[in-house]
């Protein structure tokens, strides 16, 4: 898992959108702050199906946004779906995790390098679906 907190994305996030522009970007923003919360405390309990309910609220919750919402948040999606792919590999759903690293690709994430020596996803690397993943990232 790259372990980046929801909340340093959300600092980013935060600083090139900015508060304010529009409800709907407020509570966008609040409700992501909520979730940092969530997410902060299943880390600190170690707690990996906390942690990946949290990631895929997060989803589901870009799911349901449009416009400029939608847009402003696309990057951290990247993010969301590779610790996604990670809960699911370390639990032994490699299906599931190829499909969620299949979404962090489409979603721009490109990290080859963390990827390839990512411990959380060694049952995925060495699964044969795995080669035209990493393909991707090239």
């Amino acid at each position: 898992m790259k372990k980046i907190c929801l909340f340093l994305s959300l600092l980013l996030f935060g600083a090139t959108v900015g508060r304010s522009q529009s409800p709907a970007m407020d509570l966008f923003i609040e409700q992501l702050e909520r979730l940092d919360g969530e997410l902060t405390a299943a880390m600190a309990a170690g707690d990996r199906p906390a942690m990946e309910t949290v990631y895929l609220e997060v989803a589901e919750l870009y799911e349901l946004q449009s416009g400029e919402v939608r847009e402003a948040a696309a990057p951290i999606m990247g993010g969301v779906w590779y610790n996604i792919a990670c809960m699911r590999s370390l639990r032994g759903d490699i299906k599931g995790a190829a499909d969620a690293l299949s979404k962090a690709l489409d979603f721009g994430w490109n990290d080859y390098v963390y990827t390839m020596n990512d411990p959380d996803l060694a049952r995925l690397r060495a699964d044969s679906c795995f080669g035209a993943l990493a393909d991707r990232m090239k």
